[in-house]
């Protein structure tokens, strides 16, 4: 036992004199002595949790389980003798013959960052002569190297409570402040004119005057105090915006309703299915990329085969091209009634006044889930798996403003705050086109044509283009760094590559609002549309999984591809509609059509906006890697959309429905 005490001294002593000058001496110092306590011939208890909790080499490295996390709660529970010094979490980014992962390592907290990478680099954190970094397997790594750290990042305040953090806390704290402070204002109105409340007054007012006849209730009418309290009270400003936080007047009006009192309750199946296709897919992708252990099996199985179409197989997000579609239907519908109100005019005050409404429509939610990510990131002690998290945390810290301005997608990467924002951007940006549109509609039919055409054209030839130089995938992306980032930021997120589907829509609103019959006037034409709709739909999925989009021998027929796939999409989908509109779907319209549809379709621009954050939440909290299976991640997708669809009904209650009610004051 003396002797290896004397030899760790020897060996501290030896490091102490070589140390750079960027180790601090108090973390060399600690971890001397940890390394000293866990060598020793009887290892301390703290010091055996310590390297206990460090992550170590397991199986299924084949499936791709590289990533040696360890434990995290147990190396924050440790506490050296004395209080010298406590554990801290660490990841330290390693990389052996172009193989990259990460290993999970307990330090003293009087450690850095730096501090972990130089002594790592210096291979100072040794257990009985071997390594903490132990090497991959020698099937693995052909030549016999060792690992090397590229970069070391602890849990300790990656998520300061600084002054940006405590605005978005106090601004999110007034929109749960307002629906309570109007909730009770509301109830106190109500008691007030209540039958109860005016019994005990008259009852009051009657035991002062001491009127015996005042017990006669043929007297109570003729009360003048009475008409006081029962004449109709007119709010005032104030009044009438706490009335619009009253939770107890909003709750019934969400659940108010059913798809059969709407004029296309078919457009409520679209929506929500295709909603439920997006958590689907985000629920595998995200967890792919998080937290699961076996993630070149995930590739293998989910990117590949055709099966999984409802997940990320094939075309990607076709469930949002469905969300364009839906609002340039809804949104040419809406402008073309008030064309009609107007006399057939369509004039700037009323094309301002529409794109307003359309701002205000999307924003107060927008920013709300925008303030409380950030707010709750700052307070939650999270797991292991912090870094999707910090990245959003870190771009909304940057690039904020550009959510304000609806143009956050045209920010980089880095820069996007909560990343699937981009779609309301691009859908704003949308929408300032319908009141053109329209009025050329009502001026010059053969012009809009003609513009509708060009318009259509470019979309599809400048994404196409755009593919086939940048060589973009027709699938999720899994090429090399630089191809992902140009896949997302040059194309995915880019409203002249997504402007299809939404042109579409329009096109669909106008033709329905124009017509004069039927466009399937018989069972023949019915069944020809049909067989039309499911041919078409086919081909934009199985042509997925035929073209060659790989880098070295990309083809021209990927890229046009990639151009056409997602507006045909929405042309099936407006097949379907019109099939199902004009009585020719059968099942498929009373699938649609269910009333369920109808009362989530209420919550579903919440849900589009919180299910990223809530599977982001979870994945954060997590401490281990978990195993990819089918079931797994069944359960995980129902999961996530019951949290989804709570926590939506609770945001369209608080704050959706409160600033349309107030936009109508």
């Amino acid at each position: 036992m003396w002797t290896v005490r004397i030899l760790t001294l020897v060996f501290a002593f030896g490091v102490i004199v070589v140390a750079p000058a960027n180790l601090s001496e108090k973390c060399l110092q600690d971890t001397m002595d940890y390394l000293s306590d866990l060598n020793s011939k009887e290892p301390k208890t703290y010091a055996m949790l310590m390297y206990d909790s460090l992550g170590k080499q397991g199986s299924g490295i084949i499936s791709g389980n590289v990533d040696r996390l360890g434990s995290y709660s147990e190396c924050l529970s440790v506490q050296a003798p004395e209080k010298k010094f406590e554990g801290e979490y660490c990841k330290m980014h390693v990389e052996q013959e172009g193989v990259k992962f990460v290993i999970g390592i307990c330090v003293p907290d009087s450690c850095s960052s730096g501090d972990i990478t130089v002594m790592a680099s210096m291979d100072l954190l040794r257990y009985k002569g071997e390594s903490f970094l132990e090497p991959l397997p020698s099937f693995i790594s052909l030549n016999e190297t060792t690992p090397v750290v590229e970069e070391t990042v602890c849990s300790r305040g990656l998520f300061p409570m600084d002054t940006f953090s405590i605005i978005c806390l106090c601004l999110s704290g007034l929109f749960i402040m307002f629906p309570v402070i109007g909730s009770i204002y509301t109830a106190v109105l109500n008691f007030l004119a209540s039958s109860s409340f005016e019994d005990c007054k008259t009852i009051i007012l009657h035991r002062k005057a001491r009127t015996p006849e005042s017990q006669k209730p043929a007297e109570k009418s003729n009360a003048p105090l009475e008409e006081e309290y029962v004449s109709e009270k007119k709010y005032t400003c104030t009044e009438k915006v706490l009335k619009s936080f009253a939770i107890q007047e909003n709750f019934p009006a969400v659940m108010a309703g059913t798809s059969k009192n709407q004029e296309y309750p078919t457009l409520n199946g679209i929506r929500i299915l295709s909603l439920l296709w997006i958590i689907s897919g985000h629920t595998s992708i995200l967890s792919s990329a998080l937290n699961i252990d076996n993630s070149l099996e995930w590739k293998s199985n989910v990117l590949e085969k055709p099966q999984y179409i409802y997940v990320v197989s094939g075309p990607v997000f076709l469930g949002v091209d469905a969300f364009f579609f839906l609002s340039g239907f809804l949104g040419a519908k809406s402008f073309l009634t008030l064309t009609e109100k107007s006399g057939q005019k369509v004039t700037l005050v009323m094309a301002l006044r529409y794109i307003y409404r359309r701002f205000m429509r999307i924003q107060p939610l927008h920013l709300t889930c925008i303030l409380i990510f950030i707010g709750l990131v700052s307070l939650v002690k999270w797991g292991a798996f912090w870094e999707m998290l910090k990245y959003h945390w870190d771009s909304c810290r940057l690039g904020w403003w550009a959510n304000i301005l609806l143009i956050n997608n045209f920010m980089s990467l880095q820069k996007t705050c909560i990343g699937w924002t981009w779609y309301l951007a691009a859908d704003f940006q949308f929408h300032l086109t319908i009141p053109l549109v329209i009025f050329l509609y009502v001026r010059a039919k053969r012009v809009m044509i003609a513009v509708v055409t060009l318009t259509c054209a470019a979309s599809v030839i400048t994404t196409t283009l755009i593919s086939y130089f940048l060589k973009l995938p027709i699938h999720n992306p899994k090429c090399e760094s630089q191809c992902r980032e140009n896949y997302w930021a040059e194309y995915y997120d880019r409203p002249y590559c997504r402007y299809g589907p939404f042109l579409v829509g329009m096109i669909l609103a106008i033709l329905l609002v124009g017509k004069q019959s039927l466009y399937f006037k018989n069972r023949t034409q019915a069944a020809l549309g049909w067989i039309s709709a499911l041919a078409l739909m086919l081909t934009v999925i199985s042509l997925a999984f035929v073209l060659d989009d790989t880098q070295s021998s990309y083809s021209v027929m990927a890229a046009l591809y990639q151009g056409l796939y997602r507006t045909l999409w929405a042309v099936v989908l407006g097949l379907i509609f019109i099939l199902c509109h004009e009585g020719y779907g059968g099942i498929v319209t009373t699938l649609l059509s269910f009333d369920v549809w109808g009362f989530l379709s209420k919550i579903s621009y919440a849900g589009y906006l919180v299910h990223p954050i809530i599977i982001y939440f979870y994945s954060g909290l997590q401490e281990e890697l978990f195993h990819y299976q089918d079931l797994n991640m069944l359960y995980l997708f129902i999961g996530h959309c019951a949290l989804t669809f709570i926590v939506a009904l609770l945001f369209t209650v608080l704050v959706e429905i409160p600033f349309q009610r107030l936009m109508s004051i």
